[in-house]
């Protein structure tokens, strides 16, 4: 009897696992490291890879044999040389660390590889990275799922002798050598990464910061390294004494443990990463010393400092720097309650609002430019995001979290953040206020829906017509998922210091037609001609429309049952073509409507064709620093060769936002990967519960024969 009950029981699980809805992705199968082809043309050149060898690294081999001091100079040459192309391209999704985990890293799926890992780069040839470099995603079998990879084509944007470069100093910086099969090579490789490492573990103080610090800060401390032209921050500029993130009162220099705790656990949603994993304490505070003696400006020097003690040409002390141990007190807490928010709000509308706006998106209302100390262009913190703040969010939903960050904020209002516009206000504004204003400002992210790392938007059908209009009640919990957004530093002209990085996606439909509510937080109107956005104008930036995009395969294009496939995500490719629904915000002076056009894709390289006609409906406003905008269209492709919405299939989608007060035009702007679509398909009971059910019973009934008919055998 219990096999009689199981086994049906068992039969009846499986067919309602095959037949319940589903609203897990589709599993995509990729391989990391698919065979490469034999030959390779690049360069105008066509390449063997069963016999390629890095020609730098075999030069350097050859002149070891005879000359070790020159080859050693040979070697350092090229991986100063990798180093700036790598600080200058790769490191924005590689990350400082090389861990995959750079600041745009977390946006794209699957993430960058991890040079850190040993089971990476060290099991293979240079061959086979100088492939998958010179190619990108685009390069890649399928298996390797290049419609997913943000690998750029890079033989398009660097040089062949970049590309040598930079993989010798990914192999240098990461302590690995290649997968090299001639012995004796190898050999002698290995030797000089042992070396390497030994001297690597060794590293303090200057040496220590040239090795990992100066590519961003420059070699004299001065912000100024081959990174930071294309930095969002900049990077910090030692020599004026300015610290952003302390914990001294009032206008004190930061603590040694401010400067400790900003190197080890690094600056959220800046290009600053936590070096805690590559650098022991001894490290981090060898460097102390050094960051102060990069100071021109006598901030670190005793008052009673003499004369001879400055530097005659930079004017930097070169005494002992002074220690400040003074910590500001944060006392007098104020619980946070409804009571506290509604005390808060007030203030922060009186004190807070002109830069941060009324709902704290960071839109300024005084009609001022704000700049920092070093006349760069910055902007106020977007409040509603607590995964871009500083210093200042700590990691976790626990209530200990929770109030250490709302301790934290206290401390920003109170001390105030050097070398920014953002004041002290321990001097204006009492205690009791800040904490009231803290708990307030906190309060602000649940205003937004944060970012999700599910790749999947399911829409909701309703009866009747769609909404038109982007406050619709209809859109009223409605689910939504937010995005990250990264900017294009994939194809030229990248685009690499983006100020808009999330999207909000809504999605409903009826029988006949889809809508998309997409929403972004964007400081600025960026209409040409609107007044309050051309007023606090970056100068140095021309302001062109605001504007976003939904990509969708074509009908061909893709396949999400079984093995899936679809297009490259940037624009597709001329086998698997993409169609684009865009709208534009227009202009107010000189007038031009906005405006929404559906385009077709067939390939990065090549030119969007504009559809005639077509049935998009697309409208949008911005308040309060934020865009929200509606597309809508019908579910059926038709002719067009556009996709059908078709309930209970799984449907790519991906989108774009142009900000246009940040010199977004054309291919600078942000974008995502693919993602997930899915209408999910009518409950039908009898399906989902019946169906098992009958398996179940019919199942049952046949082994009662069966045991009928054994036994009457044995009978």
């Amino acid at each position: 009897w219990g096999f009689l009950i199981a086994i049906p029981a068992i039969v009846g699980f499986t067919v309602y696992g095959s037949v319940k809805p589903s609203f897990e992705s589709p599993i995509e199968l990729r391989q990391v490291h698919p065979a490469p082809p034999t030959t390779l043309k690049v360069y105008n050149k066509t390449f063997d890879l069963t016999k390629l060898e890095n020609p730098v690294r075999e030069d350097v081999i050859k002149t070891m044999a005879t000359d070790e001091d020159a080859a050693w100079k040979k070697y350092d040459s090229s991986v100063d040389a990798g180093r700036k192309v790598f600080y200058q391209n790769c490191f924005y999704c590689h990350g400082d660390l090389m861990f995959g985990q750079g600041l745009y890293g977390k946006g794209f799926n699957p993430m960058p590889i991890n040079f850190q890992d040993v089971g990476m780069i060290a099991q293979l040839q240079e061959a086979f990275v100088f492939w998958r470099i010179t190619t990108g995603g685009p390069g890649l079998p399928k298996e390797g799922t290049p419609w997913n990879s943000a690998m750029p084509v890079w033989h398009e944007i660097i040089s062949e002798a970049e590309v040598w470069d930079v993989m010798m100093f990914i192999y240098d910086y990461v302590g690995q050598v290649p997968r090299i099969w001639d012995t004796k090579v190898s050999s002698v490789v290995t030797g000089m990464k042992e070396k390497v490492k030994t001297r690597r573990n060794n590293l303090m103080g200057k040496e220590l910061y040239l090795d990992r610090c100066a590519h961003c800060h420059g070699d004299n401390g001065a912000g100024d390294g081959v990174a930071a032209n294309r930095m969002y921050p900049k990077p910090r500029d030692f020599t004026t004494g300015l610290f952003k993130y302390k914990t001294s009162p009032g206008k004190k220099l930061p603590r040694d443990e401010d400067i400790f705790n900003t190197i080890k656990h690094g600056l959220n949603g800046t290009g600053m990463p936590a070096w805690k994993p590559l650098l022991s304490d001894a490290q981090i505070n060898s460097m102390i010393p050094l960051i102060k003696s990069f100071d021109t400006f006598g901030a670190w020097a005793p008052e009673d400092a003499p004369d001879e003690a400055f530097d005659m040409d930079t004017g930097a002390f070169t005494g002992e720097p002074v220690k400040v141990t003074e910590e500001l007190e944060v006392k007098g807490k104020v619980n946070f309650s409804e009571d506290s928010l509604a005390k808060g709000k007030p203030i922060f509308e009186k004190v807070c609002a002109k830069c941060h706006g009324l709902e704290g998106r960071g839109n300024i209302t005084s009609g001022k430019k704000l700049m920092d100390d070093w006349n760069n262009r910055i902007w106020p913190r977007d409040l509603t995001k607590p995964y871009a703040w500083r210093a200042t969010e700590v990691a976790g939903d626990t209530p200990e979290a929770k109030d250490a960050t709302i301790a934290n904020i206290y401390t920003r209002l109170s001390v105030g953040i050097p070398g920014t516009p953002m004041p002290e206000h321990a001097t204006t504004m009492s205690a009791e206020d800040r904490w009231h204003v803290s708990n307030y400002a906190y309060s602000l992210r649940e205003s937004s829906v944060q970012l999700t790392s599910k790749s999947l938007i399911r829409g909701i059908k309703v009866e009747g017509d769609l909404p038109t209009d982007i406050n619709d009640a209809a859109w009223q919990g409605v689910d939504a998922t937010t995005l990250m957004m990264v900017p294009n530093i994939i194809k030229e002209g990248r685009l690499f210091t983006p100020l808009n990085d999330a999207v909000t996606v809504q999605a409903l439909y009826n029988k006949d037609e889809i809508a998309f509510l997409l929403t972004v937080d964007d400081r600025t109107d960026s209409r040409p001609g609107e007044k309050v956005s051309e007023g606090i104008q970056d100068a140095k930036l021309k302001m062109h429309p605001d504007a976003f995009a939904i990509q969708f395969p074509k009908l061909e294009s893709y396949n999400s049952k079984g093995i899936v496939t679809k297009p490259l995500f940037r624009h597709g490719d001329g086998k698997r073509p993409t169609t684009i629904w865009y709208w534009n915000a227009g202009a107010v002076e000189p007038v031009r409507p906005a405006m929404s056009v559906l385009l077709d894709a067939t390939g990065p390289n090549e030119k969007l064709k504009h559809r005639e006609g077509g049935d998009l409906v697309a409208d949008g406003a911005w308040k309060n620093g934020q865009w929200k905008v509606i597309m809508k269209r019908s579910r059926t492709g038709g002719e067009s060769g556009d996709l059908n919405f078709t309930e209970g299939e799984y449907i790519p989608v991906s989108f774009a936002n142009w900000d246009g007060s940040n010199g977004e035009a054309g291919s600078k702007h942000t974008l995502t990967s693919w993602y997930w679509l899915l209408l999910p398909p009518k409950d039908d009971p009898v399906r989902t519960f019946g169906l098992p059910a009958g398996v179940f019973f019919i199942t049952f009934a046949l082994g009662l024969v069966l045991v009928r008919s054994q036994r009457g055998k044995q009978g």
